[in-house]
């Protein structure tokens, strides 16, 4: 436990006393003899910085103002070895807090590591069971000054893996909406220092906190079980189409480390989206080619969705979802516009109006419209969730898609399975499915949510299903891939 102190000169035993205890580096400067010091029963002068620990008294006294100033120029050394950009700028941000509380030890407490360090050090070499890779001091490790900085900076890594530091969503994909917040060195220490024997704890809880992640992670662990145990019976890993793929423990060691690799891909890209989903939610797995909407912590409404196809994927991002159109008009994309609809007409858009479609021109842009109406590419129910990617959920005339395992075919938007069933379950009893088909006509019709729902369209390849059952889905857009190639997996 550290103790914040004011920098005034202490009493001269406790000066002395402190010296002898805490002053790990040769203050004095290299080469120069170090001053005497009155003896103290059983203490004994402390050793170097760097190397070896000492014996400390098991009171807590004031630290002395010599003994601050040596674990000043060991923090100022430690800062300077780091070359790497990324790990020296850490290091900067620990150095500024070390100065913050006038330099004094983190993580002692007597001659040992404090309470919160045991604590923390148990989470650290445990990282592995969250997919981290995150170098510790060992546990078996006496204090000393440089173990201090060691475990601030263990701490502070393992805090930044944690919450998504490891890979940029926005080099995978600039489809990728998502911008993991990690934590800072700073937040990581506020969080675990003071927590004594929930440090580990808390310093854990940095990781996802998502039903979805903590299935991930039991089975990992379940996997890396029965890889050391051969014959042991694990639960068995299965494909999108729920025929059985192979059970852990008959996998081969190539087999179950490919198996590895994805589910800890997979739980990486948990941490890229938000810490609260929402009681009440709609999701849309792109590999599952599935959505759920949960409401008030229950699965309340699942149907298939066809989504964007490998040249036009779906953006993978959260949003709100503001209001149902019924009888939505289709404003056509500029894309579609020049890539599809131009050519076919040999760049006349004029053969558009025999299908239906109003075709207007401004600046010497064309502007394509299709109304309300059956053959609407939209179908007749629409799901906005305003969004930097313009994209959104809704009805389609091309039924047949859903009938198909894989369901890749869109130009970006969710095609949802089910829309007036959707539409009820999202807008709640006032608007029921007979009364939404009811509006069914010529014109649009818009529906405000009573408040917003949040929509998170996702992508994971590797889920736990409500019986417990590893499923695994192909990846679709190769994210996963890029992920595992990130992490060196």
């Amino acid at each position: 436990m550290f103790r914040r102190v004011s920098l005034q000169a202490a009493p001269l035993a406790i000066a002395a006393a402190m010296l002898a205890a805490s002053a790990v580096a040769e203050p004095w400067g290299a080469g120069q003899e170090a001053p005497a010091t009155p003896s103290l029963t059983g203490l004994r002068a402390a050793p170097t910085l760097m190397g070896e620990t000492a014996e400390w008294p098991q009171a807590e006294a004031p630290i002395s103002i010599d003994a601050r100033r040596a674990v000043e120029a060991a923090v100022r050394e430690w800062t300077n070895k780091e070359t790497r950009a990324e790990g020296r700028a850490r290091r900067m941000d620990i150095a500024a807090y070390y100065a913050q509380h006038d330099y004094a030890p983190l993580w002692r407490e007597g001659a040992d590591f404090s309470p919160a360090a045991k604590s923390a050090l148990q989470t650290l070499h445990e990282s592995a069971r969250d997919g981290l890779r995150v170098e510790a001091p060992d546990k078996e490790t006496r204090w000393s000054v440089a173990a201090d900085l060691a475990l601030s900076e263990a701490i502070a890594d393992y805090a930044a893996q944690a919450g998504g530091a490891r890979v940029d969503p926005a080099k995978i994909s600039r489809l990728i909406g998502a911008r993991p917040a990690p934590a800072t060195p700073v937040q990581a220490l506020d969080a675990v220092i003071g927590a004594a024997g929930d440090a580990g704890a808390r310093l854990a809880a940095f990781n996802p906190p998502h039903a979805g992640y903590v299935a991930l992670r039991d089975k990992l662990a379940e996997l890396r079980a029965a890889r050391a145990n051969a014959g042991r019976v694990a639960a068995a890993a299965q494909t999108s189409d729920a025929t059985p793929r192979a059970n852990f423990a008959t996998l081969s060691e190539g087999e179950s480390k490919r198996v590895e690799a994805e589910i800890v891909a997979n739980m990486e890209r948990w941490r890229w989206i938000p810490r609260e989903l929402g009681d009440t939610r709609v999701e849309v797995n792109i590999p599952q080619f599935e959505l759920m909407l949960t409401r008030d912590g229950k699965l309340s409404h699942e149907t298939r969705v066809v989504v964007g196809k490998t040249a036009t994927p779906t953006p993978i991002f959260s949003d709100e979802m503001q209001f149902v159109a019924i009888n939505p008009s289709w404003s056509v994309p500029q894309s579609i516009i020049n890539k599809e609809m131009a050519p076919k007409g040999g760049g006349d858009l004029s053969y558009l109006a025999g299908r239906g479609y109003q075709v207007s021109y401004r600046d010497g842009r064309a502007s394509v419209r299709q109304p309300p109406g059956d053959k609407n590419a939209l179908g007749r129910v629409k799901f906005v969730f305003p969004n930097d990617f313009a994209v959104y959920m809704h009805d389609t005339p091309s039924k047949s898609f859903f009938a198909n395992a894989k369901r890749a075919y869109s130009h970006g938007c969710v095609r949802v399975d089910q829309p007036f069933k959707l539409a009820e379950t999202v807008l709640g009893a006032d608007y029921g499915e007979k009364r939404l088909r009811g509006m069914v006509g010529p014109a649009e019709r818009r529906i405000n949510l009573s408040q917003p729902m949040p929509v998170h369209i996702e992508y994971f390849t590797a889920v736990v299903d409500a019986n417990g059952a590893l499923k695994l889905y192909d990846d679709v857009y190769g994210y996963s891939a890029k992920v595992r190639a990130a992490l060196a997996l």
